[in-house]
């Protein structure tokens, strides 16, 4: 667990660098301002196919390929994207390395993810998948700290160079430590004692024939059931969680922050400057959402039921937005993002567990690459909505409409909360 954790916190520092010092290191890059927000949020754009895809590839590895290999591949994709910032100028360049870098995210997450869920039991589960949402919230916090401040001393170049290498120490620690977790499909057919394609065809029509007659409709249409529809609704709860907190709130804090109190504030008798402080509140938004993964994680595992989680999580998120909208004090601000991003980590490790106690061992790959994509769809389209609807409407109100957002999945929950495991 600690190698994996180690190596995807690691392989973080290019990107969060690419977020920390873009926009103010054009000229050095070759590139107008007017580009930096695509080149930002198009690795998120690619991620959404990519991710379906990394689930299907660990679904369906092929003899000899298991989940550690298809990990390892993804860090080195990485690297490269990284090492291609520092060394290319212009925009088309690095449109393709931050196109590299949503492939390699794609396959470090969602292989990530799955290899906790290879590793955990339903009894355990909330609380290992806690620990590594922990993992990536402090990768988080670190990696644009670090990128910033070796941009101040030793230039961009080389300091993108520097965090290829650390990214490649992530390489290094994963490739002598990180165990296989799942044997590859040759390994596999010999322990369930499959043979030949005719016996294997003849087992799985079997199963369809059991699952055909099961239906209530004896076949005309195959109904979801309970299982699926928790699924469905994870992903959906997933989809709105980044929508409102990595989407809108990360993408407009700042400008909140100009708009009510113009370039500096006044904390204490401390003057503050709006850059300084939107960076403090998005390191603390990591460091909080670090906190709660694994809080929130083992309270599921000792409930025996995630749903009552997931809806704390949920009113944390909806009392942050409206606490941003409606007080005009600083530490009304910091309360704000605080909820928010206690919000955001506790729903990440629960309903990751979740969709790891529902799927089906040979899915699992799949599953959670679905709910990757589900929050990448929202935390892509964010920004987007805040930034039309700022032109219209006070960021007050679309933080109260982030708020209502989070009712609608609160809401979505009822009747949820009986069973969160795979019945057997």
């Amino acid at each position: 667990m600690l190698p994996l954790g180690a190596a995807m916190a690691l392989s973080l520092t290019g990107d969060l660098t690419m977020y920390a010092v873009l926009a103010n290191q054009t000229e050095v890059l070759g590139i107008g301002l007017a580009v930096v927000g695509i080149l930002l949020g198009v690795n998120r754009l690619i991620r959404i196919p990519g991710n379906l895809l990394a689930g299907a590839l660990n679904d369906r590895l092929d003899p000899g390929l298991g989940r550690r290999r298809l990990f390892l591949l993804g860090l080195c994709l990485g690297i490269l994207s990284t090492l291609s910032y520092g060394l290319v100028r212009g925009f088309w360049p690095l449109l393709a390395g931050r196109l590299l870098w949503g492939t390699a995210w794609a396959l470090i997450n969602v292989t990530g993810y799955t290899m906790v869920l290879d590793w955990s039991t339903s009894s355990d589960r909330g609380r290992m998948v806690g620990f590594y949402q922990m993992a990536f919230m402090l990768g988080l916090a670190f990696s644009p700290l670090l990128g910033g401040t070796l941009t101040d001393t030793v230039g961009l170049r080389l300091a993108l160079r520097i965090c290829a290498g650390v990214s490649t120490l992530g390489l290094v620690i994963a490739f002598l430590a990180l165990p296989e977790t799942r044997p590859p499909q040759e390994e596999q057919r010999k322990k369930s004692g499959t043979g030949p394609l005719l016996l294997r065809m003849e087992a799985r029509a079997a199963i369809w024939w059991q699952n055909l007659k099961s239906c209530p409709s004896h076949g005309v249409r195959r109904s979801i059931g309970q299982v699926d529809r928790q699924i469905l609704l994870a992903g959906y709860i997933y989809l709105v969680t980044l929508f409102v907190s990595s989407g809108i709130m990360m993408s407009t804090i700042a400008l909140f922050l100009q708009q009510r109190w113009g370039s500096s504030i006044t904390f204490n008798g401390l003057a503050i400057g709006v850059a300084s402080l939107a960076g403090m509140l998005l390191a603390m938004r990591a460091f909080a959402g670090m906190l709660a993964g694994p809080l929130a994680g083992t309270l599921s595992d000792h409930l025996r039921n995630r749903w009552p989680v997931v809806r704390l999580g949920i009113l944390l998120g909806a009392a942050g937005f409206v606490t941003l909208a409606l007080l005009f004090q600083v530490w009304a601000v910091l309360l704000g993002v605080a909820l928010v991003a206690l919000s955001s980590g506790t729903l990440a490790t629960s309903l990751a567990a979740i969709v790891g106690d529902l799927a089906k061992s040979e899915q699992k790959g799949r599953t959670i690459g679905g709910l990757a994509t589900a929050g990448d769809i929202g935390s892509a389209a964010g920004p987007l909505v805040a930034f039309a609807l700022v032109a219209v409407i006070d960021l007050r109100w679309i933080y109260l409409l982030s708020a209502l957002a989070l009712a609608s999945a609160l809401i979505a929950t009822v009747g949820q909360g009986r069973r969160t495991q795979r019945a057997v």
